[in-house]
């Protein structure tokens, strides 16, 4: 962009404490209407203010776009934004100032991108009647001395119709961002601006110069409240500020690799800064990949792979370096140039958030503690500015899919932000009560489809909140919303309280699981969803509430009686017109014990079928022709389809279907919950498969898919909540629950975060030594806070 290469030290860019007024003194700004295009536009923005001596230590700012801003100060990049939201109550970030401010002249500027059409990550909002949904930019700061300036026509502006992006490709969603520099100019975000007003008091607007206007003010409006100037205004909401501080850009160079390749060590995922130089009009495109040059080669050869498209930039006949807009994932960079074009440097801006704090895991087993740093990675390189997919190719911010991020960040994170973020954000109910698939983007904009066991994860991860956090408040906000997914079923129970036939796309993972007529494991989370809302409600004091969901839950556990085949010792996957459908899988037992509706008395049973190595299968629709092994090539694509399906090719009769890497947490909830945590550190050694794949980060299923999936990290949980043993033991970690199982494992010591500060566990069969900030309980024992030493574990013990 023509902007200094260095950024803002971090935890310089956010200012948290202070309190803007309600009322915005800015407004909205755009380039007159006359230089709009259709669909995706960039404009860049900017002005000079004069600072006198001294800088003042703190200069606060507010600042928001629709879709997107990259904010400078000096040519500095002070921050990034708005986070993905729903358009309704659109967030703006808060930054300080003060660090790249410089006694003299400064210069403010920015690049502000309309989207136009919604992508995996926005969503546009209502247009009709007000001219701020047409896309804008707004800025307050506060320069001390009562001295305000705000966004307003004494900017000036310039429309740049070369920077826009190519058509959305398919399931990704998203198109080819285009840059042509011959219309940006070279150091635009530096140089004082010809005509611009030099300070904030002064009332003459920029005049006309080189391409730049004044700045045109946007006014919201809609019925009652037409010509509005400033925040707050319809269609946006109130502007709450974000929550979470922008993550800061952490540069990554990227070295050139054979071919026209530039080639990361591992899964890199942020903007791209690109040094180029060519001919005015060549051309440079690059296409990410996950996997490098012989890894495609062998990945293409037995499975689709559907990826991204990269950034094209159209030369101007100098030497410059631009910066992406939108955020590219990668492994491999391939790069296409024209005759004379040539991508002299490429550095990674790396905008995903590490995990904070000092957890971690040891044990007898090097391989579970590699396991357990992969996935706690995965889910840090998944986590933007939402919990999403992969970083790669959608970036989408799937409703269920975070469940797993969340639980992994309440274990292994001291920053719980984003695990409290999540639930609210996806808490955008349809009219009809059930929750998008994805949300804050072009799958909640469209419509396109709902996955009703999504939203039964989504009721887990408010309970996550009740029990970890314990904020009443936080949790009461969101009942409201976990009843409305819970009543969405109502006309799918049938007499015996069990749901039938549910419409859409009931997904429970890329497994082959029926689900067609009554479905144990969608049965089962909805089961588990009915327990953790009474739960919820009865903390909550809402007894009301609780009582209906107890109801429900004993009617759900008595139906749910059908699905067991006492022939065989397990429940079905499905029944059909009143018959009891022969196939079986983990997730259909794994669902009936955390769901509550299998009889205690069965739990040895069902972890039998659960563990049985002989007789487990990997399956998947996908694949017709014979069972599935890891990294055998096979796509999840099939496993859409309900009505027909095809034929089971494996022994419905002896066989059992495998959990894939996702489902895969609640079958080691389901083993705790037996009594049996003990099995989960061997359950977790089956993640070694995966690490063949990619070893710095997890695959989407045992088969195939994006190799940085964030829901495949459950074993990095697993082995702080189970192994470790540390959770929960009252509202808000108050008191914790220390109940390690060993299983095969000789010793495992790791450090688990409360709200109170870390634990510290270091456990063998010899001898348990506890460290909390919190009262814990052992076995049933209460103790104080602070060190204990205790007996060793000998024996199976544990729980969710």
């Amino acid at each position: 962009m023509g902007v200094a290469a260095d950024r803002a030290p971090e935890g310089t860019a956010h200012v948290r404490s202070h309190r803007f007024p309600r009322r915005w003194r800015a407004r909205w700004i755009q380039a007159p209407r006359e230089a709009y295009t259709h669909g995706r536009r960039t404009v860049l923005v900017r002005r000079t203010i004069s600072v006198t001596e001294p800088v003042p230590a703190v200069v606060p700012a507010r600042v928001c776009a629709d879709s997107r801003y990259v904010l400078f100060v000096n040519g500095h990049e002070v921050v990034a934004g708005p986070a993905r939201d729903n358009p309704r109550r659109l967030r703006y970030d808060v930054v300080d100032l003060a660090p790249r401010l410089r006694t003299g002249t400064n210069v403010l500027a920015a690049v502000v991108t309309f989207y136009g059409d919604a992508l995996p990550w926005w969503m546009p909002g209502p247009t009709l009647l007000s001219e701020v949904s047409a896309g804008g930019f707004l800025f307050e700061a506060e320069l001390g001395d009562g001295r305000v300036v705000g966004s307003d026509a004494s900017w000036e502006v310039r429309a740049v119709p070369g920077w826009d992006a190519g058509p959305p490709l398919g399931v990704v969603g998203r198109g080819r961002e285009r840059i042509d520099l011959r219309q940006v100019p070279d150091g635009w975000a530096i140089d004082a601006p010809a005509a611009a007003a030099p300070d904030p008091d002064a009332s003459d607007p920029a005049t006309a110069s080189d391409g730049w206007v004044p700045a045109v003010e946007l006014h919201a409006g809609g019925l009652g409240e037409l010509g509005i100037a400033g925040p707050p205004s319809f269609p946006f909401g109130p502007y709450g500020a974000n929550p979470l501080a922008p993550p800061q850009p952490r540069p990554v160079e990227v070295a050139a690799g054979p071919d026209g390749t530039f080639v990361a060590e591992r899964i890199v995922v942020g903007t791209l800064e690109l040094t180029v130089s060519g001919p005015p009009g060549s051309t440079i495109e690059v296409d990410p990949s996950e996997f490098d040059a012989a890894e495609l080669a062998r990945i293409e050869a037995t499975e689709p792979v559907v990826e991204a498209p990269g950034p094209a930039i159209t030369l101007d006949g100098g030497r410059r370096t631009i910066e992406t807009v939108d955020l590219v994932g990668f492994r491999t960079l391939r790069v296409t140039a024209s005759d004379g074009a040539d991508l002299e440097k490429l550095t990674v801006r790396e905008r995903w958030r590490p995990a904070e704090g000092d957890a971690s895991f040891a044990c007898s087993d090097p391989l579970l503690e590699r396991i357990w740093a992969v996935g706690r990675h995965t889910v840090s390189l998944c986590t933007l500015d939402a919990y999403v997919d992969c970083p790669t190719r959608e970036q989408r911010a799937w409703t269920g899919d975070g469940v797993v991020h969340q639980m992994v960040d309440l274990a292994t994170n001291t920053d719980w932000g984003m695990a409290r973020r999540y639930p609210a954000l996806t808490a955008v109910p349809r009219p009809d009560g059930m929750l998008p698939m994805a949300v804050a983007g072009d799958a909640e904009h469209h419509d396109i489809a709902i996955i009703p066991d999504w939203a039964l994860h989504w009721v887990h991860a408010v309970d996550n909140l009740r029990r970890y956090v314990g904020d009443p408040d936080e949790v009461a906000s969101l009942l409201g919303v976990a009843e409305g997914v819970l009543r969405w079923f109502e006309p799918f129970r049938d007499d015996n309280g069990l749901l039938t036939d549910v419409i859409s796309w009931v997904i429970i993972d890329w497994a082959s699981v029926h689900t067609q007529g009554r479905c144990a494991a969608l049965n089962g989370l909805y089961g588990r969803a009915l327990a953790e809302f009474a739960a919820m409600a009865t903390w909550l004091g809402d007894d009301g509430r609780a009582r209906w969901a107890r109801r429900r839950h004993e009617q759900l556990a008595a139906g749910f009686e059908q699905l067991w085949d006492p022939e065989r010792g397990r429940y079905v996957d499905s029944m059909v017109d009143g018959e009891r459908r022969p196939m079986a899988s983990q997730h259909a037992q794994a669902a009936a014990i955390v769901g509550g509706l299998a009889p205690p008395e069965r739990h040895g049973r069902l972890v039998e079928v659960l563990t049985d190595e002989a007789s487990l299968v990997h399956a998947t629709f996908g694949r017709l022709d014979g069972e599935a092994t890891p990294n055998s090539g096979m796509a999840p694509g099939g496993q859409r389809r309900r009505e027909p399906l095809p034929p089971p090719w494996w022994d419905v009769d002896r066989r059992v279907v495998r959990a894939q890497p996702f489902f895969r947490y609640v079958v080691h909830d389901a083993l705790a919950a037996a009594g049996r945590a003990d099995l989960v550190p061997s359950q977790c050694r089956d993640w070694a498969a995966l690490l063949e794949r990619c070893d710095t980060s997890w695959a989407e299923t045992w088969f195939g898919g994006t190799v940085s999936h964030g829901w495949s990290s459950t074993p990095t949980r697993d082995l702080m909540v189970h192994t470790l043993g540390v959770t929960p033991a009252a509202e808000g970690f108050t008191e914790a629950r220390v109940d390690p199982a060993l299983g095969d494992l000789t010793r495992a010591r790791g450090r688990v975060p409360t709200p109170a500060g870390m634990i510290d566990v270091d456990v063998s069969t010899d001898a348990l030594v506890v460290d909390s900030p919190v009262p814990i309980v052992h076995r049933g024992r209460r103790l104080a806070a602070g060190r204990h030493q205790l007996p060793g574990v000998t024996a199976a013990r544990g729980g969710p």
